[in-house]
């Protein structure tokens, strides 16, 4: 007999054998499904936006360098070729004529910190002005009173593009004027520059003698005011220190009536005098009494009358007394005067205190009255002025237009404008190759 475990080997031997054999066609089943999918992959249509994008981006690659040389010849070669022909063809000459001045004269205060780190002073200040007024419509208006400025810039020898239109409103005009003036200030010296431009040599030189009288003007009027001003306020102190002179004279005019006094002090000197003899007359009296009483008897009628002066003279002294230091009451009735008097001390502090006050007032008008004349006087002086040391001459050779800086600052833009044009195109083609 056979052993078993050589029937299991046979048994189990076919049943080995179909699952060798399962697993082989399963594995060659994937491989023919992959296939059929790989070939339906590439049998399907392939959308036209996708292979239109593919075409694209190769054209743009290889015509990226034709397109670089058009935008060059198209930004930067046309505009300054064009430009040249028009300044050396078209472009009118423009003469220009310059001025210089400054403002000078007027008392300058001590310089501020911020001027002394600056470096500027009053006159600069003054100079910054003028040279705003110069730029500014002010100027403008003022000149198209004493010249038509709007014929100037539009006459038949400018060109198109340099002239101006006459029939734009003052802003257009104000506008082109500051194209057509320079105007520079020194920040030390406070000198103002100005170049101004013009068609025709007669006009530049017309226009820089006229921007000069409108700017001596200017300082004129603005000193004038200051001084008006000034004077203003002069006349206004002085009004207000007269009258508060005269309510102090009227309340001592009142407190004199009032208190009965022409002058306290002399009244307090006259009483003091006063009591001065008094005191000595009684001490002579006192003196006598007390020697006559050895020899005569207190009933006697000299003794008597002596002692009647004696008592006589104590209540005129206490009187006087009480009537320089406190109010006098029963002692006032009895010696026939007012019911309450005031007390010298008191009268004497009233006076004082007015008369304080009176001297304080008397003071200030008369320091109000020299303000008033030296601003009087400062009204009729011309303390700043414009000292003209340039004067403006009639201009022999054009300067302008600057042909040479046009053409130059024309090509610098249209090379970065060609330039930020190209860097974003090569971006955009790296992103879409």
């Amino acid at each position: 007999m056979a052993p078993p475990n050589a029937t299991k080997d046979r048994v189990r031997s076919p049943l080995e054998g179909t699952v060798s054999h399962g697993q082989v066609l399963s594995g060659a089943e994937m491989i023919s499904r992959s296939l059929k999918d790989v070939s339906r992959e590439m049998r399907r249509p392939v959308p036209v936006w996708a292979g239109n994008l593919g075409q694209k981006a190769e054209r743009l690659k290889a015509s990226f360098g034709a397109w670089v040389a058009v935008a060059f010849i198209a930004v930067v070669l046309l505009p300054v070729l064009a430009a040249s022909l028009y300044l050396a063809i078209f472009a009118a000459d423009q003469y220009a004529s310059e001025a210089r001045f400054a403002v000078r004269g007027g008392e300058r205060g001590p310089l501020d910190p911020l001027s002394m780190i600056s470096g500027s002073s009053g006159h600069t200040q003054d100079s910054l002005i003028i040279a705003d007024y110069i730029r500014g419509q002010g100027m403008v208006t003022e000149l198209e009173k004493t010249l038509n400025l709007r014929e100037m810039f539009s006459t038949s020898k400018a060109d198109w593009l340099f002239s101006f239109n006459p029939e734009k409103p003052i802003e257009k005009l104000t506008r082109y004027w500051r194209w057509q003036v320079d105007v520079n200030v020194e920040s030390m010296s406070g000198i103002i520059t100005v170049v101004v431009r013009a068609f025709t040599p007669e006009d530049a030189l017309a226009i820089s003698k006229a921007v000069i009288a409108a700017s001596e003007k200017l300082v004129n009027d603005l000193s004038e005011r200051a001084r008006r001003d000034a004077l203003k306020q002069a006349q206004s102190e002085l009004t207000l220190a007269e009258n508060t002179l005269q309510d102090r004279i009227k309340s001592m005019r009142e407190l004199r009536n009032r208190e009965g006094l022409l002058d306290a002090s002399k009244t307090s000197e006259v009483m003091m005098k006063l009591v001065g003899d008094l005191r000595l007359e009684l001490a002579k009296m006192e003196s006598e009494y007390a020697s006559s009483r050895r020899s005569m008897s207190e009933t006697s009628p000299p003794m008597r009358v002596l002692e009647a002066r004696i008592r006589s003279a104590r209540d005129q002294l206490r009187l006087i007394e009480s009537r320089m230091t406190q109010t006098s009451r029963a002692g006032g009735m009895a010696a026939g005067t007012a019911a309450s008097d005031p007390a010298l001390a008191e009268s004497m502090g009233r006076f004082d205190r007015l008369n304080l006050e009176q001297g304080f007032a008397q003071k200030q008008y008369v320091d109000a009255a020299a303000a008033f004349e030296r601003a009087r006087i400062e009204l009729d002086t011309q303390h700043v002025y414009l000292a003209t040391f340039l004067q403006p001459v009639l201009a022999q050779d054009a300067l302008y237009p600057k042909k040479g800086w046009i053409l130059a600052a024309l090509a610098a833009i249209s090379l970065i404008l060609w330039g930020a044009g190209t860097g974003i195109a090569v971006l955009v083609r790296n992103y879409a190759v």
